[in-house]
């Protein structure tokens, strides 16, 4: 550990000299700009400079598309900036260029024979972590209330599946800015990793649910189920955002019995007891929310 004094620096300012041993490994420079942020910790201080400078070399020779998307993916969600992929073959790298446009703020700036760079541009959206989380949340509420506007159209119901890709690319683009080191709390961060993940298992849910509905004649009696996943969806969103709800209120949406209200109707629960038909992925969607409850707001009840 290094001790250092504070410095005057005008009438109501004081100042710190860097080491020089961080500066040099982080090639700062006058005029570089420094993140500094604060939690009960004390300062940290990082180097987004530092950070566009990660990168990696990965060969995808002989890698078919569900692969491709795999790597490409987790290399991206690690906060990697510069990527050198390897590659043999014209589909090879129809693939990869497929992925990269999928992926927010990635772009392929060269490509010789085999070998393509792939380098991250930055984006707005990348300035506010909170923000994005939120679109996240916004993005998924917006698919279940249109979803329950074309039950029972079935040419509809066909491309549906398409919705999941923006959910997919703001969860992807959240999970790199964790690893960018945007959130400053480490539980926090684990909590936000989590969440993210089963957010997008929801959207899974979701596509899964509209195929499965393509060829069922009554479809449309399940937009109150549907109507339930949003509203507690919603609920989470706003309980999240706002700090206006508990988790007890969640529980007893779903739990038959709760301990004070044993005689009072689990409305979301008493739906999916009756109908079973067809359900299987709203029941899951509607689980994970509770569960995202748990994640999200358990830390605030103990405060």
């Amino acid at each position: 550990m290094q001790v250092r004094k504070l410095i005057a620096h005008g009438p109501s300012s004081l100042t710190i000299a860097l080491p020089h041993k961080w500066i040099k490994k982080h090639e700062l420079q006058k005029g570089d700009t420094l993140n500094i942020d604060e939690d009960e910790q004390g300062l940290r201080i990082t180097s987004s400079h530092s950070e566009r400078k990660k990168s990696l070399t990965i060969n995808l020779k002989s890698h078919d598309w569900p692969s491709t998307v795999s790597v490409l993916t987790t290399v991206y969600r690690r906060g990697y900036s510069e990527v050198v992929v390897l590659y043999e073959t014209s589909e090879e790298y129809q693939n990869i260029a497929t992925v990269v446009r999928n992926l927010l703020g990635f772009a392929i700036m060269e490509n010789k024979r085999g070998r393509c760079l792939i380098r991250s541009l930055p984006t707005e959206l990348e300035q506010d972590f909170n923000g994005l989380f939120r679109r996240v949340f916004l993005i998924l509420l917006q698919q279940l209330d249109d979803l329950k506007e074309i039950l029972g159209d079935k040419n509809a119901l066909k491309t549906f599946f398409h919705r999941d890709a923006d959910l997919n690319a703001l969860v992807n683009l959240s999970i790199r800015m964790i690893a960018q080191g945007y959130v400053n709390d480490r539980f926090a961060e684990l909590h936000f990793f989590h969440a993210l993940l089963v957010l997008e298992e929801c959207g899974d849910d979701i596509t899964r649910f509209t195929i499965e509905l393509q060829n069922y004649s009554e479809s449309a009696k399940l937009k109150k189920g549907v109507e339930h996943c949003s509203s507690l969806l919603r609920l989470l969103y706003e309980s999240h955002f706002q700090k206006n709800r508990g988790i007890q209120e969640f529980f007893s949406q779903y739990y038959l019995y709760w301990p004070g209200t044993k005689k009072v109707a689990a409305p979301v629960y008493e739906f999916f007891a009756k109908e079973t038909s067809k359900t299987f992925y709203l029941r899951s969607i509607i689980e994970k929310v509770i569960q995202l409850a748990e994640i999200l707001l358990l830390p605030q009840v103990e405060e």
